[in-house]
């Protein structure tokens, strides 16, 4: 069954981008001809919001490559959010995807149909193909019992009256992944990948993601149905900070990251070029999308329609030398003094004021006269007039980090609190206190609480990995604080930090030592003392008496008396109190082992990074 094409009939088909060296680089990344052991089995491909993941991924499905190779795709999430096991096996054979191969999809989808409804037929799994005898699929004899079933590969009695499952797992999940992987093609019989293609990871439910990693991947991965399957999932971070309290079970170290970055110029233009003919208009799509598909989409739908002639005459009446200027101003959607400081340096406040002053209806002023709004036109027209010139092409690559940043962080104040951190990796409220002193209560709570923003690690965050390049990249640019002062003061505390933690870590490894041996010592004081016990109880027979603590009235006796320190019952009680202290020991040596982890720990989470851009 062909994977359903969600797009109406009446639409046009969404529009593929040439990223032919990624699409190289994730094929070479993918097992395409077969997992072998230690393969990558879990691929994230990651990136900020509006790259184009998912069309690139449909992209790379549907290429060249993609129709010579024997692989087929499952994107169960395309749809609808998925609930339970059977959903996303239902959902699994409505989105059957065999580009090299198509005529085997039907075949496929109602196999995992068949799955779905519980009722597993083997003699057409490609397992039985393998090891059921000619002679039992053909009479369809039923199996008398499980085992059987068992003998033959089977998961199921089969009988012309009636169809009994009679699943060979120890739970209904491990039957479910069972079935689910039995009807899936096997590399042997001609299919060698099979990838489930996870686009909206959130609408998996815990009950199938705990199926999948409890069943299904570690029975991909070994056995009689292990097959040359991966999982295909989109996310904006790492794999490790996407997901940080997931799990992939045996895959857990099979994890492969991906990044897609915002289009390269020469993909874009031909983009550009295929959505709007006009050359002029397509370097200015080129420009002002930024690399991002979806607005570079958007922005040809706007442009086609503009009137270029009142820029044409307004830049006509400027000198070159301005127009350039006004070209350069044009790559921003909003242009502020501060801001523009990317392209001018400290020229950025002057020429500010001489743009603001330009007689013209094309350009406007905000209410309180600190941003100015180029009209569409007119930047379409400034940026196409020097598209091609080496000096616009370096305003262009100025202006690129912070016009990706503004676009990620519409917010100016949310902006102007990352810039102030741009300089640092690892926070934790520590180096927040040492750092902003009484302004601490304002930053420390815009970090924890943005969690799009930050990745967290217990009580320590970092900048999302999609946003740190542009912000270190533009803070650098700007002459932030951030980049300067900032970094420099945490810089200085990391190296105290450094100094304080390595201290920290060879006292502790020298406690950590002493109490082994001291518990070492005590150990071997248990055994002799466990050993003279044993010698007393054979030598007296006093391990077969019920009483081993000795008789009350021989107690009431010696009652008084000094009691012989080389006694059973002293040597019980001595041992008794040998074991207290090797207990507290250990606990001892577990607080210390888990302090050293911890400073350990610290010493990999550097408040800031190595270098700067």
């Amino acid at each position: 069954m062909p994977a359903e094409d969600p797009t109406p009939a009446n639409e046009p088909k969404p529009h593929f981008f040439p990223r032919s060296v990624e699409l190289d680089e994730l094929a070479n990344a993918l097992p395409l001809h077969g997992v072998e052991i230690g393969d990558k089995r879990v691929f994230n491909v990651w990136g900020e919001n509006g790259v184009g993941k998912s069309s690139f991924i449909s992209e790379f499905r549907e290429s060249k490559r993609m129709s010579k190779e024997k692989v087929l795709w499952i994107q169960p999430t395309r749809d609808e959010p998925l609930d339970d096991i059977p959903e996303f096996i239902r959902a699994c054979a409505k989105t059957i995807r065999y580009p090299a191969k198509p005529d085997k999809e039907r075949k496929i989808a109602e196999q995992l149909e068949s799955v779905q409804r519980g009722k597993v037929n083997p003699i057409v799994s490609d397992d039985s193909i393998l090891i059921t005898r000619s002679s039992i699929a053909n009479k369809k004899r039923a199996y008398i019992n499980q085992a059987a079933a068992s003998s033959v590969g089977r998961t199921e009695n089969v009988r012309e009256d009636v169809e009994i499952n009679v699943g060979l797992g120890e739970s209904k999940a491990n039957n479910h992944a069972e079935g689910f992987l039995d009807a899936l093609p096997l590399k042997a019989l001609g299919t060698d990948l099979t990838i489930i293609y996870i686009e909206r990871y959130d609408r998996l439910s815990v009950t199938i993601m705990d199926w999948l990693r409890d069943y299904v991947f570690p029975a991909a991965s070994n056995g009689p149905y292990r097959r040359s399957l991966v999982f295909l999932i989109e996310s904006t971070d790492p794999l490790k900070f996407a997901y940080p309290l997931e799990t992939w079970g045996d895959w857990s170290n099979l994890t492969h990251d991906y990044q897609l970055l915002p289009l390269r110029n020469s993909d874009a233009h031909k983009i550009a070029l295929s959505l709007e003919p006009d050359p002029k208009r397509a370097s200015y799509l080129k420009y002002s999308s930024l690399g991002y598909p979806a607005d570079l989409q958007a922005a040809a739908k706007r442009t086609g329609a503009l009137d270029l002639a009142p820029a044409q005459h307004f830049l006509d009446s400027l000198s070159k030398v301005d127009q350039l200027k006004l070209a350069a101003l044009s790559l921003p959607q909003v242009v502020t003094a501060d801001e523009i400081v990317a392209l001018f340096g400290s020229e950025a406040p002057d020429l500010f004021q001489w743009a603001k002053e330009l007689p013209t209806p094309l350009i406007t002023a905000s209410a309180n006269g600190k941003a100015l709004t180029f009209s569409e036109a007119l930047r379409c027209e400034a940026i196409s007039r020097f598209a091609d010139i080496p000096k616009f092409k370096e305003y262009a690559k100025a202006w690129q980090p912070l016009g990706r940043l503004i676009r990620n962080i519409p917010s100016r104040n949310e902006r102007s609190k990352l810039l102030l951190l741009s300089g640092l990796l690892w926070i934790d409220p520590q180096l927040c206190s040492a750092l902003f002193k009484d302004q601490a209560s304002k930053i420390l709570p815009f970090i924890t609480e943005s969690t799009t923003l930050f990745n967290r690690q217990g009580s320590r965050y970092c900048i999302s990995h999609r946003l740190r390049t542009y912000l270190q990249q533009a803070a650098t640019s700007l002459k932030h604080p951030g980049v300067g002062i900032v970094f420099k003061k945490a810089s200085a505390l990391w190296k105290d930090r450094v100094a304080e933690l390595e201290a920290l870590t060879a006292q502790i490894q020298a406690n950590l030592e002493e109490r082994e041996q001291e518990r070492h010592e005590l150990s071997r004081k248990q055994s002799e003392t466990i050993a003279q016990i044993r010698i007393h109880e054979r030598a007296t027979g006093d391990a077969e008496k019920p009483n081993k603590g000795g008789n009350i009235f021989s107690k009431i006796l010696h009652l008084g008396e000094e009691v012989d320190s080389h006694s059973p019952e002293a040597l019980r009680k001595h041992n008794k109190t040998l074991a207290g202290q090797i207990q507290e020991k250990e606990r001892e040596i577990d607080e210390l082992k888990a302090e050293l982890q911890n400073a350990q720990d610290a010493l990999k989470h550097p408040y800031v990074p190595a270098s700067l851009p």
